[in-house]
């Protein structure tokens, strides 16, 4: 049976289960479902009085930011949580969620329901390809990587460290109130927002299961989380030793005040952790991956294509950008904006954006120069869809270092890349995830008449509420448009954990927490609005397909 899109049903605030002191704890349940919002903020509009006919060209699913995490890592910076709700704490904050030991299985549940999908709402059309778009996990550890793959590919796996057993800041033993305690006690989730008992969840949690896989070919980004501590630290060798130890902090050094420390953690993150410690067991997963190391798992994946966006080449150069002509008359370019020089913001390295122009060049008919005049070329038109873990909005991160991880340099930040994208009318779409929201904007192009520009779509991290991937199809419409078809798909867990058994009930479960957390969960800016998730978007098709 094919899992309900949310054009069909959505979730929303069901009963409630308990109040607490600031907040109260919902329920979740489904609702009616939400039509699609047709955007037209290019001159190419398509009438509505009658649907256009239209072909589809490619039907895919967006995952992004599962930041899938060994709970028990000594190198995890949990105790920055004091800090929620003080404001200019960004790079502080999240640094625990109650949902995290749950985030392998509601990936898990995300593959069972794009098993079970039955076809394009609009056109019919099956899905041909998933793009994840990074921070494919949570602190660039090899045992996370070795998770994130299993659960793409399919296979056993088991969800938490060698121990076994859950060793984190969630046990009913761990000092203080600053977590949520699942089996029960005194903590501040309980009291002030009114999060429930769950006695057995971190036990369940630990237990083995076999991962479904995706079922379709797969593609992979480089996110922030994929490549640094903390999703924004350099892992020194101090770091890197902590790491791999048995002396997981539970506080800051004494008398360390973090804040206006920022430069610190990115650059010595391994100052923040030498506080007061639990003892946890060693694992030999815990050690940092490179770009390179990223790029050899992926070669190694099974499932299609084989890569999964990188070649032999890429390990040898040590990059995580590539291009995929798997689908005809579509490019998609895969893009590293992560910036190993710290921070979670990215960027693109000149390199990789003299790479950008000489991929764009090659599916581009006709284009301007890099001084504004008309090129024309002898290469076939392709539509260009781009994938990355950051998206304009993102690109904010020039860090330069000398003797920095970062080789690629100087930094080439929104307006430039945008800049060089706006020279080729082909690109029209760009997925991308990083800022855990939902949001849809068109960049319109300077130098083209009314149409010109692409769609920028951003989509909500599975780790965080609403839990959701985004279904993109890429429709050429009889009248020369082109339309983006784009519906946000849940999990196969029901809405209350109650109603499911297994592995779906722990989704289910990871799903209500989520939306109950404050300030990130329901009715906050990680939905986004309506003209944000389910949308129609369209644009002038740049050659013609019809």
């Amino acid at each position: 049976m094919s899992t309900p899109t949310t054009i069909e049903r959505t979730l929303r605030a069901g009963s409630t289960a308990r109040i607490g002191t600031e907040l109260a704890y919902h329920r979740l349940t489904f609702g009616n479902g939400e039509r699609r919002v047709v955007r037209t903020e290019t001159s190419a509009e398509v009438g509505r009085s009658q649907r256009p006919k239209r072909r589809s060209l490619l039907v895919l699913v967006q995952l992004t930011d599962l930041q899938l995490a060994d709970t028990a890592s000594p190198g995890r910076f949990e105790f920055f949580e004091y800090l929620r709700g003080v404001p200019g704490t960004g790079a502080f904050i999240p640094a625990q969620r109650p949902q995290e030991a749950l985030a392998v299985h509601v990936v898990e549940a995300m593959a069972r329901s794009i098993r079970t999908f039955g076809g394009s709402p609009d056109t019919g059309a099956r899905l041909g390809l998933a793009i994840c778009t990074g921070d494919n996990v949570d602190n660039a550890q090899l045992n996370e990587l070795t998770w994130y793959l299993r659960l793409l590919t399919g296979g056993s796996l088991l969800p938490t460290s060698e121990a076994r057993l859950y060793e984190g800041v969630q046990r009913s033993d761990w000092p203080g109130e600053l977590c949520w305690h699942p089996d029960g006690g005194s903590d501040r989730w309980r009291k002030r927002w009114a999060f429930p008992d769950h006695p057995g969840l971190l036990g369940e949690a630990a237990t083995p299961f076999d991962a479904t896989g995706l079922g379709v070919p797969w593609l992979s980004c480089f996110g922030n989380h994929d490549g640094l501590a903390f999703g924004e630290s350099v892992p020194t060798a101090a770091y890197r030793k902590l790491l791999s130890g048995t002396d997981k902090p539970i506080a800051l050094p004494p008398g360390f005040d973090p804040l206006g420390r920022e430069e610190e953690l990115f650059s010595h993150p391994e100052r923040f952790l030498t506080g007061p410690i639990r003892t946890v067991t060693p694992d030999d997963g815990r050690t940092i991956i490179s770009r390179s190391d990223f790029i050899a798992a992926h070669l190694r994946a099974a499932g299609l294509p084989a890569g999964h966006g990188y070649t032999e080449r890429n390990l040898r150069d040590g990059t995580a950008y590539g291009a995929y002509d798997g689908i005809e008359r579509v490019r998609v370019l895969l893009l590293d904006s992560t910036n190993l020089n710290g921070r979670s913001d990215g960027s693109l390295g000149y390199r990789q954006l003299a790479w950008l122009e000489e991929r764009l060049v090659e599916v581009h008919s006709r284009h301007l120069s890099s001084v504004g005049s008309q090129a024309t070329t002898a290469n076939e038109d392709r539509l260009v869809l781009l994938a990355s873990h950051h998206g304009i909005a993102s690109l904010t991160n020039d860090r330069e270092a000398v003797d920095g991880p970062e080789d690629d340099q100087p930094r080439a930040t929104a307006d430039e890349v945008r800049g060089l994208l706006h020279r080729f009318p082909n690109v029209v779409l760009w997925l991308n995830g990083h800022r855990h929201r939902n949001a849809v904007e068109f960049w319109r192009s300077p130098a083209a008449d009314g149409g010109g520009g692409f769609w920028d779509v951003s989509t909500a991290s599975m780790a965080d509420w609403p839990s959701q991937a985004r279904l993109v199809e890429l429709a050429a419409n009889e009248d020369g448009t082109l339309s983006i078809l784009c519906t946000m798909l849940d999990h196969v867990g029901e809405a209350d954990p109650r109603d499911s058994e297994g592995l779906e009930r722990l989704a289910a479960i990871h799903r209500e927490l989520a939306a109950n957390v404050p300030g990130r969960g329901l009715g906050s800016v990680t939905e986004g609005r309506r003209e944000d998730r389910n949308v129609e978007l369209v644009i002038r098709s740049p050659f013609a397909i019809w």
